[in-house]
């Protein structure tokens, strides 16, 4: 046994730690089995670190309870407090009283709780939440859930060939092997430990979740066989090391592919076939990269979650890989359901810690009250973004922890220092690269109280998806300030001017027009009659246009208010305010050639009864139909482009969830691309019918009209500039909005 002499216990150092804990737990057994008499657990402490000492003396003191108790040798936990004074300075541990509990209700003594409460007052509260959540049977030991020993490539266990070792935890060894009755290779995992895990995945059918397919239990060999779908690209904890052997510049899509290829390598088969999937990975950079498999993750959680089962051990070990660099999660940890599980150094060296979120921490420290059964999907969702970032950066947020005097005393400090988010130079470091937000993200998904992050593992699959597609990114996250933030603050004056602006230039060329073409060679009366009829049209008809827009825009306006106040509509209305905000263009439009119309009905009538018939004729009226013609272009055309854009570019992206645009816009995002392409045709008439009454030479005076022609080729060019940015963004929205379980990201 060699000794322990590192002067710190970081988490980077769990693998020399744990061998040492390892080896002597392991020769404490061999000694105990050998015949002779009890060895002395002092005889086994390691030299080293306070901390790895107090940790190898507890786990030794189980051991010698346990083995006591079977033999009929037993022995008082007082007796361990005297000889080894270092566990008597604040008492025993409660995990060591639990022990001493557990092997002698195994042993058919039947322990009072009560007496031990008496024996050791100051652990009787701890204590007793432990006895009172855990289940007869099982045991705080770590060395029972060491991995098995004794199996290798070639051996036999039940139906399965052992192929090649795949893998090797502290708890369980994964092989690649052949299934001899189904005829099909597995993974096969097999442990020492039964637990509920192949009933609780079975249920779990999702694309990047790994397909379990039932297990086996050898109760005269104590073990449990988990076997499941074959992947053969290795694990993120195998990208990681790739990530660590490569410059930060230099990591891309590629560096996920080499760790699959290589994975490959080491059972000698040939690298992973070229397919698409393989070529849009390697196409991506490092960030959007590793983007992509947390919000494929994120999905397969929120699956998780939706069935009832929680993941509880998210890491890197724990995402396995396809031959394509696909995302699969893997090793549930549904039997993790006490603060007897995880909370010890088998959480420790398994990497567990320093991915579980403060609550996590809290609910698996025996001296803390948090009970397990409150954990939710937000503690995954934590694990998630721990994983996130360390595959991206190669560091985990927080560091190395340190191991401490006691294992609460070591949960305590981690959960402390985990409640107040990731440090400031790791968030400062973190490279964004091509991937706006995903910083902003991951940090929101790592605040300590689990209310300040992504509600549901769905929210932080679509966070993460917006950040792969920056253009929608900027509609629904737009940046503090600028116009759109006005626009949302004040919707209806500006739909208002938006609308009005073109009609009043369209209001000037009538006027003009007519009283050039129409009223000049009318009469004096017509003459007289002209202005106070314009004024009282336009008194009556803009405002009653102004009304009705109104209207159709008051939903909006109010559903933006609330939200600002912090009073979300339902769902079901925020989908109705949506769709008609997408509609403002079209009731704009249709709000102005009604107006138009009417109004040129009204006027012409009114005209003809203070003035009697033009003295030209029917001239008259073909004139009256060109410039109503070309005002209701005008008013149909210019408010829609102006006033849509104006809704597609801020109005319906602050109407949206966190997550961004939902499948049930999608028809109202179409709809509205279709209309794009007809009011194009209304506005590039504008010109066209202005250049054919210069070209007609019906008209007296021209100057009007050549104005026209060249505000309605201005007008065309603005319309043609809106029409390209409010594609771009339905383009945006609605590939959003149809990715609602994101498949296209990475196939």
């Amino acid at each position: 046994m060699s000794p322990m002499t590192a002067t710190d216990t970081r988490i980077d150092q769990r693998s020399e730690v744990w061998s040492v804990v390892s080896d002597r737990l392991e020769a404490f057994k061999q000694a105990w089995e050998s015949g002779g008499s009890p060895p002395e657990p002092a005889a086994y402490l390691p030299d080293g670190p306070p901390e790895v000492r107090r940790m190898v003396l507890v786990e030794l003191l189980k051991f010698d309870l346990e083995f006591r108790v079977q033999r009929g040798l037993d022995r008082p936990v007082e007796d361990y407090l005297r000889d080894f004074p270092e566990l008597a300075t604040d008492g025993p541990p409660s995990d060591l009283l639990y022990e001493d509990f557990h092997v002698r209700r195994q042993a058919g003594r039947q322990p009072d709780p009560a007496e031990y409460y008496r024996r050791f007052p100051r652990q009787a509260t701890d204590l007793a939440r432990l006895l009172a959540e855990t289940v007869p049977g099982r045991s705080v030991a770590v060395f029972g859930s060491r991995a098995p020993s004794g199996l290798a490539a070639g051996d036999r266990l039940d139906d399965f060939d052992l192929l090649a070792l795949l893998g090797e935890g502290q708890f369980a060894k994964v092989f690649l092997a052949r299934q001899r009755t189904m005829h099909r290779l597995v993974a096969l995992k097999v442990s020492s430990s039964q637990g509920a895990e192949a009933q609780a995945l079975a249920q779990l059918d999702h694309p990047n979740i790994v397909r379990v397919y039932d297990q086996r239990l050898l109760p005269d060999r104590g073990l449990q066989l988990v076997y499941m779908a074959y992947l053969p690209g290795g694990t993120l904890r195998d990208v990681l090391g790739q990530v660590l052997a490569v410059r930060p510049g230099e990591r891309s899509g590629r560096t996920l592919l080499r760790s699959v290829d290589a994975a490959y390598s080491r059972r000698g088969e040939p690298p992973a076939p070229d397919s698409p999937a393989r070529q849009k990975w390697a196409a991506r950079s490092w960030p959007a990269t590793v983007c992509a498999l947390g919000a494929k993750l994120a999905r397969a959680l929120d699956h998780a979650h939706r069935q009832g089962v929680l993941h509880r051990d998210l890491k890197p070990a724990n995402v396995l890989l396809t031959a394509d660099g696909e995302p699969m999660l893997a090793d549930f940890n549904v039997g993790c359901c006490s603060k007897l599980d995880g909370a010890g150094p088998s959480a420790f060296f398994g990497g567990s810690l320093a991915y579980m979120a403060p609550e996590h921490l809290e609910a698996f420290d025996p001296d803390h009250a948090r009970s397990p059964e409150s954990l939710d999907g937000r503690a995954d969702i934590y694990g998630l973004a721990v994983t996130l970032w360390e595959v991206l950066t190669g560091e985990n947020p927080f560091g190395s922890d340190r191991l401490r005097a006691s294992w609460p005393a070591t949960l305590t400090a981690m959960a402390e220092r985990r409640r107040t988010g990731p440090p400031a130079e790791a968030i400062a470091a973190f490279p964004e690269g091509d991937v706006p937000g995903f910083r902003d993200a991951l940090v929101r998904c790592l605040q300590g109280d689990p209310n300040q992050r992504p509600a549901t593992a769905a929210d932080m699959a679509r966070e993460l998806e917006l950040c792969l597609r920056p253009e929608t990114r900027d509609l629904v996250r737009p940046a503090p300030g600028g116009w759109r933030h006005a626009v949302v603050r004040y919707p209806l004056l500006a739909v208002y001017l938006l609308a009005i602006v073109p009609n009043v230039l369209a209001s000037l060329f009538n006027i003009n027009y007519n009283r050039a073409e129409i009223i000049e060679p009318w009469s004096d009366e017509a003459k007289a009659a002209f202005g106070p009829l314009i004024l009282a049209v336009n008194a009556v008809f803009f405002p009653l246009g102004m009304s009705i827009l109104g209207l159709a825009a008051w939903p909006v306006a109010r559903a933006l208010h609330r939200l600002r106040a912090g009073d979300r509509p339902a769902a079901e209305e925020l989908t109705r305010v949506r769709r008609r905000c997408l509609q403002l263009g079209t009731w704009s439009a249709a709000v102005g050639v009604g107006c138009w119309a009417v109004a040129g009905l009204v006027w012409s009538g009114a005209l003809r009864a203070a003035a009697g018939p033009p003295q030209q004729g029917a001239q008259a009226y073909v004139h009256l139909f060109v410039s109503l013609a070309i005002c209701g272009l005008i008013a149909a055309a210019y408010p829609y482009f102006l006033v849509t854009y104006l809704a597609v570019r801020a109005l319906y992206p602050a109407l949206l969830d966190a997550g961004g645009p939902v499948a049930e816009d999608t028809p109202a995002l179409r709809e509205v691309g279709r209309d794009l392409s007809r009011y194009r045709a209304a506005a590039a008439a504008v010109p066209l019918v202005a250049v054919g009454l210069l070209a007609s030479r019906g008209v007296s005076h021209p100057f009007n009209v050549a104005a026209l022609t060249l505000a309605g080729l201005a007008g065309s060019l603005l319309a043609f500039v809106l029409e390209g940015r409010t594609r771009a963004d339905l383009a945006a929205l609605e590939a959003t909005s149809l990715a609602g379980n994101f498949q296209s990201i990475g196939k």
